[in-house]
């Protein structure tokens, strides 16, 4: 019986030393897996919030104004209309206001609001959306226009198209944001 318990004794005494050693190996692993864990869970968190303001919804928000017209008619080259835009003197100076609620405003200076009412209308606000690669504006009496709209740096574009005659005219708007 004292053999056994001597066996029992250096069984014990081993487990207990290996068991040291895996606890110590342990101890150590779990603080490389929890550094591991916390690691990632930072990551995930900068990526997550960075990649939100990335979208068109949030990239549109801010004032910009009309800094190109893009013009390219058949098979004609792309020329800039906007030197044209500029025989009304304040033209340079109108600026859209997309806020994140929705909400759209124009800003047109005084001394062009006679000028330009034609192709702007009276209404300096109304509600927008991106969708699908496009911008809808709803003005105030429930009229939408439709562009195609996409960003690159701090340049917002709206494209469209339109077939008259067999001939394609695609234009090109480029917005600068301030």
């Amino acid at each position: 019986m004292i053999r056994s318990n001597k066996a029992s004794c250096r069984t014990l005494v081993l487990s207990k030393s290996k068991s040291r050693k895996f606890m110590k190996v342990s101890s150590n692993l779990r603080k490389l897996l929890v550094l591991f864990v916390l690691a990632s869970l930072s990551m995930t968190v900068m990526n997550c919030s960075k990649s939100g303001d990335d979208t068109p919804s949030a990239q549109i928000v801010g004032t910009w104004k009309i800094t190109n017209l893009f013009v390219k008619e058949g098979t004609n080259a792309e020329e800039d209309q906007f030197p044209f835009l500029l025989i009304i003197p304040c033209f340079k100076d109108i600026s859209f206001t997309f806020k994140s609620n929705g909400d759209l405003t124009g800003s047109v200076p005084a001394a062009c609001k006679d000028d330009t009412e034609d192709f702007l209308g009276t209404n300096g606000t109304a509600k927008y959306e991106v969708k699908d690669g496009k911008l809808i504006i709803t003005d105030t009496d429930g009229s939408k226009t439709e562009q195609n709209v996409s960003f690159s740096g701090s340049q917002m574009f709206w494209t469209s198209s339109e077939v008259d005659a067999g001939v394609t005219t695609t234009s090109r708007l480029v917005f600068t944001k301030q």
